[in-house]
């Protein structure tokens, strides 16, 4: 017979008994039903919870018939067993410094009563064929290698949406974009003037977004409509971008120093906000709807 499942623990002392059989005493706490009970019936639990109660009786009565420790007083300062016997009585059972043993009488006394007092669960090994011998049983020394926790991602809100930022805290940078119907279509309005400035640049590296200046949102913009707060210039620099100070609005001028497009990011005109505003001959058009991620 091998040792029981409940006698595999890590905080167990295996000690020898008089016979040939060897022995494992676990804590209490450390005894508790396996997890392949969980998937068994009602009835087959009862069952193997009695058949465990047996075997542990049967266990106790054999240890307590069984179990001598012979070590003198003068022995035991050399003796590793009895240090190994001393250490897992200090950890494991309710013994003061004044009751701790000093021989071998005094251990076989303390792990007797633990046993029987139900602090410790004896489980023998029947068959047991390797050195009979006190010792501890030892969890791996190794592990595997846990794996680096995600860096996790920081939003902030930019805009009135929430936008991604860098490591170094700073916003992660995007280009506006206007939705176009399949075929160069517009999705809402007059935008023949921005089909212009975007689809032209699929051969031409000197488009007008190809030559234009870089330009950054203005955060925490006042209300209202951007032409009532402060006028954009309807002039500027061919191939350029301008950006309202007071509303935030972005303006690009193309070649002819005329608008192209407005980005507006501090109203609503029922296509959502931010939005997009196509230029076409000086006649500023509709809303058209834009996402700028």
């Amino acid at each position: 017979m091998s040792l029981p499942e409940w006698g595999r623990s890590y905080n167990a002392l295996a000690v020898p008994l008089t016979s040939d059989w060897q022995c494992s005493l676990v804590p209490a706490r450390d005894v508790g039903e396996p997890t392949a009970w969980w998937n068994l019936t009602y009835d087959q639990r009862q069952k193997n919870r009695k058949d465990r109660e047996e075997q542990i009786d049967h266990d106790r009565r054999d240890f307590n018939r069984l179990f001598r420790v012979s070590t003198s007083r003068r022995a035991a300062r050399a003796c590793s067993d009895f240090s190994a016997y001393a250490a897992f009585i200090r950890e494991h059972l309710p013994v003061s410094g004044l009751s701790a043993p000093v021989d071998g009488e005094g251990v076989t006394c303390l792990l007797l009563n633990a046993v029987r007092d139900g602090w410790l669960i004896p489980a023998i090994d029947r068959a047991w064929r390797g050195s009979r011998r006190v010792a501890r049983f030892y969890a791996p020394q190794s592990w595997p290698k846990r794996a680096p926790d995600p860096k996790p991602i920081i939003y902030s809100v930019r805009n009135g949406q929430f936008v991604p930022l860098n490591p170094d805290g700073t916003f992660v940078d995007y280009t506006p974009y206007v939705p176009v119907k399949p075929g160069g279509g517009a999705t809402s309005g007059n935008v023949g003037a921005l089909d212009d400035v975007f689809a032209s640049g699929a051969d031409d590296d000197s488009t007008l977004l190809a030559d234009a200046q870089a330009f950054d949102f203005q955060p925490d913009t006042p209300d209202g409509d951007s032409f009532d707060i402060a006028k954009t210039p309807n002039d500027g620099e061919p191939g350029t971008w301008y950006t309202n100070p007071g509303s935030g609005q972005m303006r690009m001028y193309g070649d002819d120093g005329q608008p192209v497009v407005d980005f507006d990011f501090d109203h609503d005109h029922g296509q959502g906000n931010p939005h997009a505003h196509n230029w076409d001959d000086g006649v500023r058009g509709p809303g058209v709807s834009f996402s700028p991620l």
